[in-house]
């Protein structure tokens, strides 16, 4: 009897942890898998809901805000999501292009919401270490949350556009990074009142 050739079915949590431990390799798989759009926006769907789960476990109160206030919050945080992943997609690809990024406007997509979703604890872990004072293991966990994020998002464009150096496209980031709020902290003066 031959040998059976079907794929194994890909497993999600374990695909989500390759995204920490080995994150082009798993941005291969998810790409290979050509995700239409509404897979797409399962990911980042899962990804606000882990995200406003982790939130609402941090202690949020519904009698501080009222009923009608915490369902407005959660309609917003899906709509603020969901403007976000399409923006950041656009932004993302445009720029990558710009580069000599190889990747099209799918790949943007999908790439933005897989990110979206292999990261979606990462707030919540930024915001309780804010949340914890000024303590240096809070400065290190939020720092370090900030750097995994970036990183993984670097990794996710380098193979979604065939780049050859991750390292090389997180410096390009926080080179753009840098850049934008030079240009907004610039900018930010002239919109302020004068002194009487």
């Amino acid at each position: 009897m031959p040998p059976d050739s079907t794929p194994a079915p890909l497993n999600l949590a374990a695909l989500i942890v390759e995204g920490y431990t080995a994150p082009r390799r798993s941005m291969a798989r998810v790409l290979a898998l050509r995700p239409d759009e509404p897979m797409r926006l399962m990911m980042v769907g899962i990804g606000i809901v882990v995200g406003a789960l982790g939130f609402a476990a941090l202690g949020e109160r519904t009698a501080e805000a009222g009923q009608g206030g915490v369902v407005f919050g959660y309609v917003l945080t899906v709509l603020a999501g969901l403007l976000q992943y399409y923006i950041f997609a656009s932004i993302t690809g445009t720029v990558s292009r710009a580069m000599g990024g190889q990747g099209d406007r799918d790949a943007d997509r999908t790439l933005v919401a897989w990110w979206a979703l292999v990261t979606a604890p990462l707030p919540v872990v930024m915001v309780l270490a804010v949340g914890a004072g000024q303590s240096p293991v809070a400065v290190l966990v939020l720092f370090g949350a900030a750097i995994l994020s970036l990183v993984l998002l670097a990794a996710y464009i380098t193979e979604a556009h065939g780049f050859t150096s991750t390292a090389r496209v997180c410096g390009a980031i926080l080179m753009l990074i840098m850049i934008f709020s030079f240009v907004v902290t610039s900018l930010l003066p002239s919109f302020m009142p004068m002194p009487a």
